[in-house]
Parts: structure tokens; C-alpha cells; sequence
């Protein structure tokens, strides 16, 4: 009989495998025991959580949390869904797949998978509440003055952004800022920098009005690097079309 729940730890947070035959309630009491179990093997940590094996509920799901978190030292600070999954989504809803191109399903080993994820988090951050990964984030919430958010890739806040960003951390100039409200106190891409307008020194963020700016008010807002600097305009598929060269 295989496992019921299986815990595989990564860099990026811990992979919760659940065998799909069992009751919801057996799970819970083996996550329960597993996690006792791993306790001091997993330390006092902060870290993102993969379910795969089984579909949950979103109250499934909260249930899991409290008792991986009442029985162990670890904190979740996010659910990571697969990036494909997410980007699939996300391009159909800004016009960039079209109708006909329809995902395609492929079987990949579980870790595969993971390494090719991105990280998102479901909820506002508050001033002094930061969040970083090598993977591109995905913020489901606002981002609030004094919270921040670093990604070794681009980083993507379906909400306000008015704290600080920084894309591209690994040297990415390539990597984008994208808020459906960007008014940063400083957004960072790779080495270049630039600041609120309302700030009294520094490189401020400038307002890039091209032939993809959107002058819809309330659509979505992009930030990136043009010939050496930090400039935003209108996010949306003529903007991607235009950036990606797709």
C-alpha cells in the first residue's frame, strides 16, 4: 500500500505528496504524525507548501496548514501552485494565447515540475513583511509600504504596489514589474533602480507613454528596463507582443 502523505523538502519550501485513496480525515490525522515526526528534522522555518496527489478545498487546504504549523516549528507563508498552470491562465486573460492554443498536458517527474515553478502568495503583505525566491512571485494581494519583494525572475502583484520591488536580482535585465496599481516607493531591475516621484532624491520612475500604453485608468501597469533605465507604462498583450517580440 503506498503512503499516505510522503514530505519531500526543497530550497524553496516542502512538497506534501497525499495519497488520494484515503479519507480526507486519515490524511489529517497522518499529516499530523508526520509532521510531529519531522518536527525537529525541519527546524524553525519559514516556508512555501506544494500539495500534489490530491485536489483540496481551499478550506481543505487551510486545515492542512494549521496542523502542519500546530505540529511542527514551521511557518507556511504561501501555497505554490505549478508556474505553467498559472501562465496559462494568466496569458489567455491578457489576449496572449490565443483561443486555438490550447495547454498542452505532459508528464514530468515531480521535482521537474517544482524547480520549474513560481512562487505565489495568496494574501496582502504589510510593512515588514518581506518575500524572496529565485523564481518568479506572483503576489495575489497588495504590497504595502514598508513589505517587500524580491525575485531572481520578474515579479507580478494583481493588486497595489506601493512598497519595494526588486526583479531581476540575479542580474535578469530582461525581468519586468507588473502591478494592477504600481505607485512603489523603489522598484529595483538588476543593476538600474528607480524611486517614487514623490521621493526628494534618486532616479525617479518615469511614465513611458508609447504606442502600447493603455490609456484605459485601472488597467494594469508594467515596469522595466529601456536603454539603461526604469520606466513603466500600460501592461497588456501589445505590450507583450511588443517586449517578448511574440
Amino acid at each position: 500500500m503506498d503512503a499516505a502523505v510522503t514530505i519531500k523538502g526543497t530550497k524553496s519550501g516542502i512538497i506534501l505528496v497525499l495519497n488520494p485513496s484515503l479519507s480526507f480525515e486519515d490524511l489529517c490525522l497522518s499529516i499530523k504524525d508526520k509532521f510531529k515526526e519531522a518536527s525537529s528534522f525541519l527546524g524553525r522555518n519559514n516556508m512555501g507548501l506544494l500539495i500534489r496527489g490530491r485536489q483540496l478545498s481551499d478550506e481543505e487546504t487551510d486545515r492542512v496548514v494549521e496542523i502542519i504549523q500546530a505540529n511542527s516549528d514551521l511557518t507556511i507563508t504561501c501555497i505554490i501552485d505549478d508556474e505553467s498552470v498559472f501562465e496559462t491562465g494568466f496569458k489567455r486573460a491578457m489576449g496572449v494565447l490565443e483561443p486555438e492554443q490550447e495547454p498542452v498536458s505532459i508528464d514530468v517527474p515531480l521535482d521537474d515540475t517544482f524547480d520549474d515553478s513560481a512562487l505565489i502568495y495568496r494574501g496582502n503583505l504589510r510593512s515588514g513583511q518581506d518575500i524572496s525566491s529565485e523564481k518568479s512571485i506572483v503576489v495575489m494581494g497588495d504590497v504595502k509600504p514598508g513589505a517587500n519583494v524580491t525575485s531572481y525572475g520578474s515579479i507580478y502583484i494583481l493588486g497595489e504596489l506601493r512598497g519595494n520591488a526588486f526583479a531581476g536580482a540575479g542580474g535578469d535585465r530582461d525581468a519586468i514589474i507588473m502591478a494592477l496599481d504600481l505607485r512603489p516607493i523603489q522598484v529595483r531591475i538588476a543593476d538600474a533602480i528607480a524611486i517614487s516621484p514623490d521621493a526628494e532624491k534618486g532616479a525617479k520612475l518615469k511614465v513611458k507613454k508609447k504606442k502600447f500604453l493603455s490609456s484605459t485608468e485601472g488597467d494594469p501597469e508594467v515596469a522595466y528596463i529601456e536603454n539603461g533605465h526604469i520606466v513603466k507604462t500600460g501592461y497588456g498583450a501589445s505590450f507583450l507582443r511588443e517586449f517578448y517580440k511574440i
